[in-house]
């Protein structure tokens, strides 16, 4: 090998020394973009020598990232590893109810006339007086007027003894209301026939005891003909209000009575000197009427409508010409 082609090879190994020098500076120095091109030269075969300029590669240099920002970028996870599923500790609410309001109970009984009728069930809480109750149904009050029949009002003689029986009849225990038509009266009661869950007619109970007396208040009077029924045997067995004074019916027609013994003969008078002039003949006692047969009894007052239901129960007709109706509040004709 002649000199020059060695002296050419250790030319091309310098270059090649000096370029991968060059390429280690530039990893570790920003500076190599704006470093000036290197030129070297380059000596051929024909021993000419040309420069050659050497372009630094484009190369971008490694950017400093601080330890700071090292930390913060988060550690990809590996993408099939599942996720464990986040436990609720929320309490449960309980869950709100809607409570149905109860229904009104019904029940069935047989009234007195032989007829299945629904009515409402209700509980007793207070007694009033002969004639009217409170009672409960689910869960409101309602004041309770008895139909068909009326008994003495508060300072009236036998209010007491009315009220008293109602309560041994009611008190406490559980009702049947059954309606008739009208659901209250003017007074904001409600309107009804009252039964014992045995089955006990509590309205006609009354009267047949003589603690009421039948009393009509239409439309009401689908058992009207029942109570006044009951009246007429109160009338007759003479109990309750009509064992009292406080009603009766006379006549006054009466025939008057005759001594049953004839009265003793006078005592013979002395003659007197002078016989005395006959004595005038005393007038005949004119003879009363006979009684009128039959029973005629009440069976019905109405304090309302101030009337009074005047029936004759016996078995022939009877003349009231001249009676008067008697009551503990005055006389009244009978018209």
């Amino acid at each position: 090998m002649s000199k020059k082609k060695q002296l050419l090879i250790g030319i091309l190994g310098f270059l090649v020394l000096c370029c991968g020098l060059s390429g280690l500076a530039s990893l570790f120095s920003g500076d190599a973009l704006d470093g000036e091109p290197t030129a070297v030269i380059v000596a051929e075969a024909d021993d000419r020598a040309q420069a050659i300029t050497l372009e630094p590669a484009n190369t971008a240099a490694p950017t400093s990232i601080p330890t700071e920002t090292l930390a913060s970028i988060p550690t990809e996870e590996p993408t099939n590893t599942p996720e464990p599923p986040a436990t609720s500790t929320r309490t449960p609410r309980p869950t709100a109810t809607n409570t149905p309001t109860p229904e009104v109970q019904t029940a069935i009984i047989v009234d007195p006339t032989g007829n299945e009728v629904v009515g409402e069930m209700a509980v007793v809480t207070h007694i009033v007086d002969g004639d009217t109750i409170d009672v409960e149904i689910n869960g409101e009050v309602y004041r309770v007027r008895y139909i068909g029949m009326d008994t003495p009002e508060r300072g009236d003689s036998f209010f007491q003894e009315a009220t008293d029986a109602n309560a041994q009849l009611v008190a406490g225990q559980k009702v049947i209301l059954v309606k008739d038509v009208s659901e209250t009266d003017r007074y904001d009661r409600l309107l009804r026939y009252v039964y014992l869950e045995d089955g006990t007619f509590v309205n006609g109970e009354l009267v047949r005891l003589g603690f009421a007396q039948s009393s009509s208040y239409p439309p009401d009077v689908a058992l009207q003909e029942i109570i006044t029924s009951l009246q007429r045997a109160a009338v007759n067995s003479g109990v309750g209000l009509w064992a009292s004074p406080a009603v009766v019916v006379v006549t006054t027609n009466t025939t008057v009575p005759r001594p049953t013994n004839p009265p003793a003969p006078p005592t013979e008078a002395p003659q007197p000197t002078n016989p005395p002039a006959p004595p005038t003949e005393a007038p005949q006692p004119t003879q009363a009427p006979p009684v009128a047969a039959g029973l005629v009894v009440i069976v019905g007052v109405n304090k309302q409508a101030e009337y009074v239901d005047i029936q004759n129960q016996g078995g022939t007709d009877v003349d009231l010409s001249g009676w008067v109706l008697l009551s503990e509040k005055g006389v009244k004709p009978v018209i």
